[in-house]
């Protein structure tokens, strides 16, 4: 008969499989933070009537990032827990379904990994163009986009989280703090850039 002992080895390996993944991308989330978080002492100055200076809204964004991946890691690590704990123990782990059905021939692991990977090119896409767009036409399609990852699918989340969170951004940052952010090098996304501005400090 099995010792306790032994028969709680092999649970404890697969709760640490369970949990690498989610850690995993943590960790990477955090360490491309910190390396963007680095880089604003840079261009950190003082600002005339501001006085987190330029480089207050991107440390205040990485900061928010940073606290929005370390509450996405805790609700993964306890729906996995609260997954764990529904199967019962007789069962074993061999009934246990996959998160998602990889597409036949494909590995499930080399699946479940490249599903995740626009999750972290989408925002160095968005990075590399709101310099040219300007950051108030990038963002909404930013945020949408983000959910369609995501897997949001129903119209009105997608835009009700779009508008709720865009709304805050205009009102925090170009409202009340002022903040400059890029408004774009092209000529006529520069000018739907600085009428956002005008109806978001005037006309709201």
């Amino acid at each position: 008969m099995p010792s306790t002992a032994g028969a709680a080895l092999p649970e404890r390996s697969r709760d640490l499989r369970a949990f690498a993944g989610p850690v995993v991308e943590w960790a990477i989330w955090i360490a491309v933070l910190a390396w963007v978080f680095w880089q604003t002492q840079r261009f950190d100055r003082e600002i005339a009537q501001y006085a987190f200076g330029a480089a207050g809204w991107p440390r205040a964004l990485c900061i928010a990032a940073a606290l929005g991946a370390t509450g996405q890691l805790i609700y993964r690590i306890a729906e996995i827990r609260r997954g764990r704990a529904a199967v019962p123990e007789a069962a074993g782990p061999e009934i246990a379904a996959p998160e998602s059905a990889a597409p036949e021939g494909q590995k499930p692991g080399l699946w479940q990994r490249a599903k995740h990977l626009p999750i972290f090119i989408f925002p160095l896409i968005y990075l590399y163009l709101v310099p040219s767009v300007g950051f108030y036409v990038a963002t909404p399609f930013f945020i949408l986009g983000l959910l369609l990852i995501l897997e949001v699918r129903t119209l009105r989340a997608l835009l009700g989280v779009t508008c709720v969170v865009y709304g805050l951004v205009l009102l925090l940052f170009t409202r009340f703090f002022y903040v400059a952010l890029p408004v774009g090098r092209i000529e006529s996304f520069y000018d739907i850039n600085n009428a956002i501005i005008g109806i978001a400090r005037y006309g709201m």
